[in-house]
């Protein structure tokens, strides 16, 4: 079963309970309550969907990397070093034996 994020889910609704009890606060007076409540509840549902589709959906980036990426890159790029290495010799050694 995949790991929930139970700190991410926490911290969304610590700050959606923080948006929603703090007044709005502009340079602009509003006009109105309505359009300040308005204002007020559109911008906390945007913060809540890119809060929720950052911290929810998505995997951490950093799951798992030495095991996916640094490992088989690092040794595979060790073997063709040492692979160039030995051609090498074996090269040199080949025009040792056979001079023009």
């Amino acid at each position: 079963m995949a790991r929930r994020p139970i700190l991410a889910i926490a911290l969304l609704g610590a700050a959606l309970c923080y948006l929603g009890l703090t007044p709005g606060s502009s340079f602009i007076a509003p006009k109105s309550v309505q359009s300040s409540v308005e204002v007020q509840k559109g911008q906390l549902e945007g913060v809540a969907l890119g809060l929720g589709a950052g911290l929810l959906t998505a995997e951490p980036a950093y799951a798992n990397v030495w095991n996916d990426e640094i490992l088989p890159y690092s040794v595979s790029i060790s073997f063709a070093i040492i692979w160039g290495i030995i051609l090498g010799f074996v090269l040199l050694r080949l025009q040792e034996a056979f001079p023009e």
